[in-house]
């Protein structure tokens, strides 16, 4: 597994190579301390890297350049990683498609999950990430105006509980097998929940949960895109 580490702070780069290398001994890393989009795209381009571990602040990498990468390197895993941020530029970043997203006071077990994860290509969002959006302690007037009202929009409760299996990782398959239901009924259940939520996608999904409170606490969430 070839990964590049994109970060302008030395102990933050040493820091997430010694991890890498430690949990995974067949990983070839490389770190990068440049700034800029075109700079990390051009070292994407030359290394080829199967994972780019990038703290997008520290780098200079803007949401859009972000989705750009992303479109751009599909088979790509982008884990972005940061300090904490105003809750409404966050948001920003999780409109770019990410996936895999830590901050850097996560441990380092936490750390090794988000890379098992991003290899297997299930997303997945760290606990203190997770608990920051469902807090109301900042930009409240931000996170009210972007949040739909569920009761308006009326999910019912066999939809609440499709929404917690495919947010705990649940492909469509163990989600019919769990809840007894055909394949079919799972599909139909999620093609009107996409609807309802206005989801572009699976992560959108999960960030719509987190925003209005659907998901009962957990350590984080890690979610299936096929299946």
């Amino acid at each position: 597994m070839r990964v590049l580490i994109a970060d302008k702070h030395f102990l933050s780069r040493t820091g997430l190579e010694y991890i890498v290398q430690k949990h995974f001994e067949h990983a070839d890393c490389f770190a990068l301390s440049a700034e800029g989009f075109k700079i990390l795209s051009r070292q994407i381009k030359l290394f080829l890297p199967d994972m780019v571990i990038l703290d997008y602040i520290s780098v200079n990498i803007s949401p859009e350049e972000v989705q750009k990468l992303i479109l751009k390197y599909p088979f790509t895993r982008f884990v972005l990683i940061t300090e904490w941020l105003p809750k409404n530029e966050l948001l920003k970043y999780f409109k770019s498609e990410v996936k895999w997203h830590l901050l850097k006071e996560c441990d380092e077990q936490e750390i090794k999950e988000c890379i098992e994860y991003a290899m297997s290509n299930q997303s997945f969002f760290c606990n203190k990430l997770i608990q920051y959006l469902q807090s109301n302690e900042e930009n409240i007037e931000i996170m009210e105006r972007n949040r739909m009202n569920c009761n308006g929009i009326n999910i019912t409760q066999r939809e609440r509980e499709i929404i917690q299996l495919i947010a705990e990782g649940m492909s469509n398959k163990q989600i019919a097998d769990a809840l007894n239901l055909s394949i079919h009924t799972v599909l139909t259940h999620r093609k009107n929940i996409m609807k309802k939520t206005n989801a572009n996608n699976t992560a959108g999904l999960v960030l719509f949960a987190i925003k209005n409170h659907l998901l009962p606490p957990s350590n984080h969430y890690l979610f299936a895109e096929n299946g």
